[in-house]
């Protein structure tokens, strides 16, 4: 019992004092909320809300990227959500802001698609590093919207996101 009050008064408080602060992630009810909570979750300075971000996410989603290398040929990259966040948690300094350019979303019954389209920047007032798009499968369980796939790719050189994906309509 000795042993087992030391742990409570002396090691609880300093093991609480390393784990990172985490705001509640309400449900996201309106299909219309997705694209700013996942951006509020996601997008900024270190310190993330992964929480969150997995909350977002069904356990089995894939989260997808097409990479242009120099050669101009595309290659994939698949994640889960774990492995996803994993990246974040391994750069806990790493800043990543977004801008959303437009986002649109189209929904029928309990199945949505969001597309929505970025700007990327090191700092929040940072020059534009990349544009991109990002396209989101979402199904409703009957509480809340949830992503099942996530597919990405930044703007090429050369090839800038069509015209119709830069108004802002969010």
């Amino acid at each position: 019992m000795k042993h087992l009050m030391f742990l409570l008064v002396v090691c609880a408080p300093a093991i609480l004092a390393q784990a990172p602060a985490t705001t509640p992630c309400p449900p996201v009810r309106e299909i219309g909320d997705f694209v700013q909570r996942w951006n509020d979750a996601v997008i900024g300075s270190g310190g993330r809300n992964h929480a969150c971000t997995l909350a977002m996410l069904t356990p089995d989603a894939r989260i997808s990227g097409v990479v242009v290398g120099a050669d101009g040929k595309s290659t994939r990259t698949v994640e889960s959500p774990a492995e996803f966040v994993g990246w974040y948690e391994k750069r806990p300094s790493e800043t990543f802001w977004e801008r959303t350019l437009h986002s649109s979303v189209e929904v029928y019954e309990n199945v949505a698609r969001v597309t929505r389209t970025y700007e990327v920047r090191a700092s929040a007032t940072g020059p534009v590093l990349a544009t991109g798009i990002e396209d989101f499968q979402l199904i409703f369980d009957g509480h809340e919207w949830r992503a099942f796939s996530m597919l990405w790719q930044d703007a090429t050189p050369g090839k800038p996101l069509p015209g119709r994906y830069l108004a802002s309509t969010h």
